[in-house]
């Protein structure tokens, strides 16, 4: 084992796994990154939606798409929840963002405390000082697990994935177990959470511009081909020896009953 490895992380992943998850998380939280990225480079708007709405999707996708296949791995979608999340040997990946700039993990929230947050928590260790839920109804042991959650092997841990970033950079990402404390998402790491190391590179890089379009050798206009020649038929031999002039348009008829006619 190496020595650099958590007890945790060894408890959950066995020790010849934990490469492996360190790297898919920190290679999923780059494309994460890099596609943001790209998307607020193309919407040239002065506001930061376009990140942020690729972000957050984003950062469950990439996660999923690097553990799919994974022996090992089950990539799931929680019943009502939009997005994927990972089970890997008894780890449950969740992602979040907790802050936009460089300050410490130790400050790290949670988003929002929602029924999905907490259900997502029974599969965490209970915080040292006792849970701020327990005289409520919505308590941490109370909670109604949804079906595909509650489908999970027994001893399944969450393991939190939280991260730091802006358009301009991916900052601060770690993963470690923690516990809820309240419902403004204060978390109590259970142990000191760890860097997750990132790659040079994206998986795949993003295209920042529309690239110059193949274009055919010569562009013509649509009466720049050649032209048709009419097909001229001669007049019958008999018309031109009696100089019957030529028609042109045939003699009107007139009708031999009218719309008012009865019959």
């Amino acid at each position: 084992m190496n020595h650099a490895d958590p007890p945790w992380a060894v408890d959950l992943f066995g020790d010849s796994q934990i490469d492996l998850v360190r790297d898919r998380l920190g290679q999923a939280l780059v494309d994460m990154q890099e596609n943001a990225r790209a998307a607020q480079h193309e919407g040239d708007v002065e506001s930061n939606h376009p990140y942020g709405w690729t972000r957050w999707p984003g950062s469950y996708r990439q996660v999923a798409r690097q553990f799919d296949g994974v022996e090992g791995a089950t990539v799931f979608k929680p019943n009502g929840f939009p997005f994927n999340l990972v089970h890997f040997k008894r780890g449950l990946l969740y992602p979040f963002r907790f802050a936009t700039e460089d300050v410490s993990v130790r400050q790290a929230k949670l988003p929002s405390v929602g029924p999905f947050i907490r259900e997502l928590f029974t599969f965490a260790p209970e915080p040292s000082q006792g849970s701020l839920f327990e005289d409520e109804e919505l308590s941490q042991g109370r909670v109604e697990v949804r079906p595909k959650l509650a489908a999970l092997p027994e001893g399944t841990r969450l393991v939190l994935i939280p991260y730091a970033c802006n358009p301009h950079g991916l900052l601060k990402p770690y993963w470690g177990v923690a516990s809820l404390l309240d419902e403004q998402g204060s978390l109590e790491w259970v142990v000191q959470p760890e860097p997750l190391p990132l790659p040079a590179t994206p998986t795949r890089r993003r295209l920042s511009a529309v690239p110059q379009q193949a274009t055919a050798p010569e562009h013509v206009s649509f009466d720049a081909g050649d032209q048709p020649v009419p097909k001229l038929f001669a007049r019958p031999d008999v018309d031109e020896k009696r100089d019957v002039p030529p028609l042109t348009e045939p003699a009107p008829i007139d009708p031999l009953a009218h719309e008012d006619d009865e019959n």
